[in-house]
């Protein structure tokens, strides 16, 4: 895959000898360009592997813009360019989140390879260790609070289960046994549910698909679904992209899933749209249930974050949150439709070709 390099320099003749420098290593490398902070923060390109970045901008000191970079893409890796020397500003740029820091006047072809090489390496693992903290978090929450209920009542209704027996109340009893297996049912959802969310950072291999077989592997697996509710699945346009199938898999289930889930009174329909561009597909899952309230269609994406009207409806929060990492391990972004009065539209956009699924430390 084509390593993507971001230069940003207010300079047009060092951005010219940077690019220029990097087109002499070994492999496929697309340098992409910014002329300031401002510019490289607000743009749309592709999410870059490495980026180097000028002390002096425009708009800005560039240790300013480092964490704003390392937020739009946390994969990346920052190396501070300066025109001259200095031992604070290195220091204050690696503080702050580059990986590294490299004088105008030391700029050569076999350096820049370096920081590159060395520089991914690192920002990768350093990524790595961030998400399997925030697993880790993910997973002490679950512990602490989820699990605990369907145990609660487990516990109650065992101890309910002995009293009914012991007094010989037989429908008590059967009504005893049915709760007890779906607090056991909820209680595996549960740990499915967390396991799927934390044991993405494995190893895979990126193939070659159709988002039709995607999508209809994702149908497949909730046919017990859709033939309970009288969901009807319809599928709009095809693209070829390069990912890790089984995951894109689950992250359609899961939004398919949910749109069943969340129909409301009437019966579920779900439309799938493809849509090619020229470097990127884009999958947009609508249906016509209870939506998604404004002030929440941020949110939704994160560990445990439920609607409220959807309270008494089953469900761990993990959901999407596991489509968002499942989206950004692919490189690609996932939200919900702000336009959108009736409904809900969540669109995945994915490139053709992806560039590093995670890989185990």
């Amino acid at each position: 895959m084509a390593l993507r390099v971001l230069v940003i320099d207010d300079d047009a003749g060092d951005r010219k000898l940077v690019r220029r420098l990097i087109g002499q290593r070994d492999g496929d490398t697309e340098v992409q360009e910014a002329a300031s902070g401002a510019e490289a923060t607000a743009s749309d390109m592709p999410e870059p592997d490495m980026i180097f970045l000028d002390y002096l901008l425009p708009d800005g000191k560039g240790v300013e813009f480092i964490a704003p970079l390392a937020q739009r893409w946390p994969r990346a890796a920052i190396c501070m360019m300066t025109g001259q020397g200095d031992e604070e500003i290195a220091k204050e740029s690696i503080r702050r989140g580059a990986i590294d820091y490299l004088p105008k006047r030391n700029i050569s072809a076999p350096a820049l390879g370096r920081v590159i090489e060395t520089g991914c390496k690192l920002a990768r693992m350093r990524w790595q260790i961030d998400e399997q903290r925030d697993d880790l978090s993910v997973f002490s929450e679950v512990l602490v609070h989820d699990l605990k209920a369907p145990i609660r009542s487990m516990r109650f209704l065992v101890d309910k289960l002995n009293e009914d027996l012991a007094e010989g109340r037989d429908t008590d009893v059967q009504r005893d046994v049915q709760l007890i297996g779906k607090s056991a049912d909820r209680l595996n959802d549960l740990v499915i549910s967390l396991a799927g969310h934390v044991h993405f950072d494995r190893e895979c291999v990126a193939e070659e698909i159709t988002a039709a077989v995607l999508i209809e592997d994702a149908s497949q697996s909730l046919l017990a679904e859709i033939e309970r509710t009288g969901a009807r699945i319809c599928a709009q346009g095809d693209a070829r992209l390069t990912c890790h199938a089984p995951q894109i898999v689950q992250l359609l289930q899961n939004l398919i899933g949910n749109a069943i889930k969340y129909a409301g009174a009437n019966p579920p329909r779900v439309t799938i749209r493809c849509t090619e561009e020229a470097e990127a597909v884009q999958l947009s899952v609508a249906d016509r249930g209870i939506g998604v309230p404004p002030e929440y269609r941020q949110t939704i994406f994160e560990p445990f974050k439920r609607l409220p009207v959807a309270a008494a409806i089953p469900g761990t929060g993990l959901g999407l949150a596991t489509c968002r990492k499942i989206v950004e391990r692919h490189g690609g972004r996932i939200w919900c439709d702000d336009s959108v009065t009736e409904g809900t539209i969540i669109h995945v956009r994915l490139p053709r070709r992806t560039q590093g699924l995670a890989r185990s430390a």
